[in-house]
């Protein structure tokens, strides 16, 4: 089979990255956001790292969002490193100090826009200044100081408005808000995951938008994007790809390490593909995968939810390539 010969041409090209294993992250199960509107958001931002709960169990989504929390979040979400250096405010002692540093240094938040050389950190913040960070964040800030940030924020769909038209500028916004917020800018930024992603791009907004996607992306060639949840500068730390062919019109997944992080990543995956018996494909990569390497005898071709899985182990004893296409 053709498509069988792709994926084995690329999985001995590239069975040889072979990295350590890595630990997985479990999202929080918070007893305070089992009933909460925004319960699936608030899992997405905690298993991403972006935001932190009170305790194990307790994340307080009613709770108002402090300046430093929400710039902390806004800079991590963004996947901006956060360096510690002196700024020109007074108060900027604290757990705080590299967000606002790297918060200046960025241009998401600018000395002139608080009084006295004051940031004020645990001051609570008001969706003025949310739309504000965000805004600066996506690197339009000519365009939200013209219009408005507010105006701009609900135009990018970062947030809405009250029934009244208002958008509310002086209120305060609690913390499942913010990570609502948080995560509107990072679609702002990425673009909204399409339903058959076929460029590079498509492909990173539907991976970033994954529940257990922490980490990294890099575009690599073609359409291919390299995934690195370890959220490191090395290359060899790029365990799981996928690219859209269009030559075969087929999307192709790489799991060069089978641990805990990437299966989860596949998973989350596999429910955009097949939303219906993305279980039963999964199952069937575990079974690929927990193969030894035996010549012509490692693959499995089924089809789920009337689209093609074709799954193929790696002489490495640890890649498996996954296709799926129409």
């Amino acid at each position: 089979m053709q498509k069988i010969g792709r994926v084995f041409l690329a999985l001995t090209l590239l069975g040889t990255m072979l990295m350590s294993a890595q630990g997985a992250a479990a999202a929080a199960a918070f007893n305070d956001t089992k009933t909460h509107w925004a319960k699936d958001e608030i899992s997405v931002a905690v298993n991403q790292g972006w935001i932190n709960g009170y305790d194990a169990k307790t994340f307080k989504p009613n709770a108002n969002m402090t300046r430093a929390e929400f710039l902390k979040s806004l800079v991590a979400a963004m996947k901006i490193k956060a360096a510690d250096s002196d700024t020109p405010f007074v108060d900027d002692t604290g757990w705080f100090r590299s967000y606002v540093a790297t918060g200046l240094k960025q241009s998401i938040i600018k000395v002139g826009d608080y009084k006295e050389n004051s940031f004020e950190p645990n001051r609570v913040i008001t969706r003025e200044e949310i739309a504000r960070m965000a805004i600066r964040a996506l690197g339009k800030d000519a365009e939200g100081a013209k219009s408005g940030y507010l105006a701009l924020a609900k135009k990018l769909e970062i947030m809405k408005g009250y029934p009244d038209g208002t958008m509310g500028g002086d209120k305060n916004a609690t913390r499942a808000e913010a990570v609502v917020m948080v995560m509107n800018t990072l679609t702002a930024k990425n673009g909204k995951p399409v339903a058959y992603p076929k460029t590079k791009e498509e492909l990173n907004a539907l991976i970033q938008s994954l529940p257990s996607f922490k980490g990294n992306t890099t575009f690599g060639r073609n359409q291919k994007v390299l995934v690195n949840l370890k959220g490191t500068d090395v290359f060899e730390d790029n365990t799981f790809t996928v690219e859209y062919d269009s030559d075969y019109k087929q999307t192709f997944i790489y799991i060069y390490e089978p641990n805990a992080e990437n299966k989860a990543l596949l998973k989350d995956l596999l429910k955009h593909y097949y939303p219906i018996s993305y279980e039963k494909a999964y199952s069937s990569y575990i079974k690929v995968n927990d193969m030894k390497f035996v010549e012509g005898k490692n693959s499995v071709e089924l089809r789920y939810d009337g689209v093609l899985f074709v799954a193929y182990k790696g002489s490495s004893n640890k890649t498996v390539g996954i296709v799926i296409g129409a």
